[in-house]
């Protein structure tokens, strides 16, 4: 449980699909407590409430909440380190929360990745390229002059965890290296066979024909090469950042490192804590 606090406290939190991480912050104090990740039931604002109760612990703060549907999304072309909080409330909390983006064309929403994107930018404010942000959704966003110029989502994880289950594979767990490389490159090679080629990597997982950690490798490897494939106009020639939590970051780094391509790695937490952490500063 958490002690009371001041009104110069807050709790920073950002939500990525059903995955709230908060942490604890008191200006001028200590670090940031460590990160409290929590799992949501379901998508509603009732158990967005619960959650952020949980992370509070009975303090007595507001929340500068990341990642919500609370407030409509900017449009971009936009400046993400530029977006104010807006003030609501949540079954008697208050919270300031961070807009997201959305696109007209494609049609894009982006939210749980938009803290992590403001914190990066603003810690490299110098940064011209192109972001890739894995999570509940990926996003590949195009930087220019501080500015998100244009992005392009993919549901890469949701498919692959789909496609998992299908077959009685966990999603998470071991994979194999030499094998999501290959299938990355067959992905980016011949994207239009995707749906094939997983349909042989589930007859050959009945079969026992391949070990589960092949057949695991092989389907994120499909998945991220046909990721990989349609956004070819973001990453090619261009300096590219991977802001991922660990299991994603090694599946994402290994198709990209399968196609030579140098990465800029950046912590996700402390991306979004300080994403969070500015917006609240600059209110």
């Amino acid at each position: 449980m958490h002690p009371p606090q001041s009104a110069a406290g807050f709790l920073a939190a950002n939500l990525d699909g059903l995955t709230l991480t908060a942490w604890t912050v008191i200006p001028g104090g200590p670090a940031a407590a460590p990160a409290q990740v929590l799992q949501l039931p379901d998508s509603g604002a009732a158990a967005l409430a619960a959650a952020l109760r949980q992370a509070l612990g009975g303090a007595i703060c507001p929340v500068v909440l990341g990642g919500s549907s609370l407030l409509p999304p900017h449009p971009v072309p936009a400046v993400p380190a530029s977006l104010p909080l807006g003030e609501t409330r949540l079954d008697g909390l208050e919270i300031h929360a961070l807009p997201g983006l959305r696109q007209a064309a494609p049609c894009g929403v982006m939210q749980g990745s938009l803290a992590r994107l403001s914190g990066f930018l603003q810690l490299n404010p110098d940064w011209d390229g192109v972001v890739c942000l894995p999570g509940a959704v990926t996003h590949w966003v195009q930087v220019s002059a501080r500015e998100a110029v244009s992005f392009q989502s993919a549901l890469t994880g949701q498919m692959a965890q789909a496609a998992a289950q299908a077959m009685g594979l966990k999603a998470a767990g071991g994979w194999d290296k030499a094998a999501l490389a290959e299938a990355a490159a067959d992905g980016i090679a011949r994207p239009e066979q995707l749906a094939a080629r997983l349909a042989s990597v589930q007859a050959s997982s009945a079969l026992d024909e391949m070990p589960a950690a092949a057949a695991r490798a092989r389907i994120w490897g499909l998945l991220l090469g046909a990721e990989l494939a349609a956004a070819r106009p973001y990453w090619l020639g261009q300096n590219l950042a991977l802001i991922a939590e660990p299991p994603l970051q090694a599946l994402y780094g290994a198709a990209l490192e399968a196609q030579a391509l140098p990465v800029s790695l950046a912590d996700p937490g402390r991306m979004a804590l300080e994403g969070l952490s500015r917006a609240w500063n600059r209110r």
